[in-house]
């Protein structure tokens, strides 16, 4: 802000308000308990030299609290991601006086979210004299040179792109090269041709990690397949962090969560360090059942093809980055810049990404053990009467023991168990248990909905006996509901809140579709 016409009043007042709405919501989002500007509460602009010295105080403390990650998760969930909002993020940390490592980090996020966004449609290239086109309006100076290193970014490049996994890529040290590199570099990273540099790299990189990671996603899906078609069931999961016996349909529940948003820091890596360990898993049980089988039997598993160690893929910046998912982009974004270089023999075990949670089992008399009631066998207000209290059972059960769960300090899931089955809850969903408004109630209700009807669909296939049309009418009825949250939340402005019930409403529209082919 310092460089915006700070002695233009109003300029200075239309900028700095513009600011505060990214980083009041930043408040509100993350709790991060900042005292209100008040200044910028007010709707009249104070013409005083002392005010706009407050302002900028308030904001050099916000941004004192204020992480990467927080910063990649608001931007990439709401509308507040913008050309405008980026390009004055941007100017403002890169004017800081004092700038810290967190700034540097903050830059990196900014500048690859600004070419993502700002890129023409049609750009097929790019080279550091494009990507400094792009860049020039929020670095605000023309690139007179770049410095001598940044060709050997390619040579990076080349590595990760010819990764055929997540370990591959790791193991490359191409990462932590980069890493080191912008380190080493100290001050001079500020400099626009250095910027540049640092940001083409880590634009490309996320697409080669993307890459990667899908390649393992596919590994584990072939491997489940080909153990259940030997005859698996479970396997040992315990060096990814999760259980002795491991059921291959719960194996398949946490490679989908992988498609879940990031809600908290990475850290070191753990995270993709899980998905490295449950493939190593699922290859070892393989190639033990191989050896204990005929040769006939055991079709090879269908790996992804090597990615050929050719030049950088030319993909349109702007298409390619608006076809990923946000939290795809949360996970390559994070890893450009700080994922390690484990050893290959001696991977540390991943955190447990999921803690089974014991949830007392119903009466079995109860929704998810009766049989099927017949019309004339109840009122229909009896019926609605009887599933609303088993569903307001459902959701005591499941804040009752989320209660005793320890705060976490990394993204992660919740599994409970209801019914002999465990269930994956995100969590966003385990928080609202904790809270007591209006669209955390909402959110309550919605998981156990699909928690009903998730178990009578398992005992449906096992043919015992449940109640799978009154749950699929408990579902579908919270489904109406959550609309109308939904609809409230975009209304209040309240665009995270909007996001996660949207989310949530999505899982069991979803459940609900399965559900009505099983019964069909």
């Amino acid at each position: 802000m310092a460089t915006l016409n700070l002695g233009e009043t109003a300029e200075f007042w239309r900028v700095a308000r513009r600011l505060y709405t990214v980083y009041a919501e930043l408040d509100r989002t993350f709790e991060l308990g900042m005292t209100p500007c008040a200044e910028l509460e007010d709707t009249v602009d104070p013409p005083e030299t002392e005010a706009r010295e407050r302002v900028l105080q308030w904001f050099e403390q916000i941004d004192a609290h204020v992480q990467v990650w927080q910063l990649r998760q608001l931007l990439q969930s709401t509308s507040l991601q913008n050309e405008e909002n980026l390009r004055y993020l941007i100017v403002r940390h890169l004017e800081k006086p004092q700038k810290s490592e967190a700034d540097k980090d903050k830059i990196d996020f900014l500048l690859v979210q600004y070419f993502a966004h700002s890129a023409p449609h049609g750009m097929a290239e790019t080279a550091l004299s494009e990507v400094a086109r792009v860049l020039q309006p929020a670095m605000g100076k023309v690139v007179d040179g770049f410095p001598d290193w940044a060709p050997s970014l390619d040579d990076k490049l080349r590595k990760l792109n010819e990764s055929n996994s997540l370990e591959e890529l790791q193991n490359t040290g191409a990462l932590q090269e980069v890493r080191e590199l912008k380190l080493a570099v100290g001050d001079d990273y500020f400099q626009p041709g250095f910027l540049v540099a640092f940001t083409r790299f880590n634009f490309l990189a996320r697409r080669a990690f993307f890459h990667a990671m899908h390649l393992d996603l596919h590994a584990i899906r072939e491997a489940v397949n080909e153990l259940e078609r030997l005859g698996f069931a479970t396997v040992d999961c315990r060096d990814a962090g999760l259980t002795e016996s491991e059921s291959l349909e719960q194996v398949r529940h946490v490679v989908h969560q992988w498609k879940t948003p990031f809600r908290a820091p990475y850290s070191g890596g753990s995270s993709f360090l899980q998905l490295i360990l449950l493939r190593h898993a699922l290859q070892r049980t393989l190639e033990s059942a191989r050896e204990s089988v005929p040769a006939q039997v055991a079709a090879p598993v269908s790996l992804p093809e090597p990615v050929q160690a050719t030049a950088v893929p030319a993909v349109p910046a702007k298409k390619q980055e608006t076809a990923a998912q946000p939290e795809e982009e949360d996970i390559l974004e994070a890893a450009a810049v700080s994922a390690p270089k484990p050893e290959p023999q001696s991977i540390p075990v991943a955190a447990a990404p999921v803690e089974s949670i014991k949830i007392a089992e119903p009466d079995p008399t109860d929704l998810i053990s009766r049989p099927a009631h017949s019309a004339g066998s109840e009122s229909v207000a009896e019926a609605q009467a009887e599933e609303e209290s088993y569903l307001a059972r459902c959701v005591a059960d499941i804040a009752e023991q989320l209660q005793g769960v320890p705060a976490k300090n990394s993204p992660a899931v919740s599994a409970i168990v209801l019914g002999g089955c465990k269930l994956l809850i995100a969590t966003w969903e385990a928080q609202a248990f904790v809270q007591d408004d209006e669209m955390s109630k909402a959110l309550q209700r919605t998981v156990a909905a699909r928690t009903i009807l998730h178990v009578c669909m398992e005992r449906h296939k096992k043919n015992e006996s449940t109640d799978l049309a009154a749950a699929m009418d408990i579902a579908r009825a919270q489904v109406e509901e959550m609309k109308s949250h939904v609809e409230a939340a975009k209304e209040a402005k309240n665009i995270d809140a909007a996001v996660n019930l949207a989310a949530t409403t999505k899982r069991l529209l979803s459940l609900i579709a399965e559900g009505e082919k099983a019964a069909g």
